[in-house]
């Protein structure tokens, strides 16, 4: 059975069933990336200004959001330990990514407990509210 078939023949959760790549040699992003694509919880910021300076197109997808109150109806996902560190760094009862970003770059969390609280975060978030329902929305055409 070819790789790829074998991973759509369990029954995982999505996020326990991937396939990773490695790319040995140089990647250019203007030539071999379609497009970079953002949650909109980073439009206006820093994120969004460095991305626009790379030679690719910038999209974004509806979102990811999830109240502490959703949270913690799931213990059984990725673990009581997880749920308690999401309502620890979620600012105003809710997490995004963002959120997620600045806890990981304080240093002050395990990652991978962090990666736990993003499983959370993309399993059971919904979308950004505002952003609409259509997943990789292109930038509107300039000019």
């Amino acid at each position: 059975m070819a790789l790829v078939e074998l991973a759509e023949a369990d029954d995982q959760d999505a996020l326990d069933d991937y396939i990773e790549a490695q790319v040995h040699g140089p990647v250019l992003l203007g030539r071999d990336v379609e497009a970079l694509v953002l949650d909109p919880c980073y439009r206006g910021t820093e994120v969004e200004d460095a991305a626009r300076l790379l030679p690719c197109p910038v999209e974004w997808h509806a979102g990811f959001r999830l109240s502490v109150d959703h949270l913690r109806r799931h213990p059984d996902y990725r673990g009581q330990e997880h749920v308690d560190l999401g309502a620890e760094i979620a600012e105003d009862g809710h997490l995004d990514p963002r959120v997620i970003g600045e806890a990981a770059r304080g240093g002050r969390y395990d990652p991978q407990a962090l990666k736990k609280v993003w499983h959370c975060l993309a399993r059971f978030g919904s979308p950004t509210p505002g952003t609409g329902a259509a997943c990789c929305v292109p930038e509107p055409a300039s000019g």
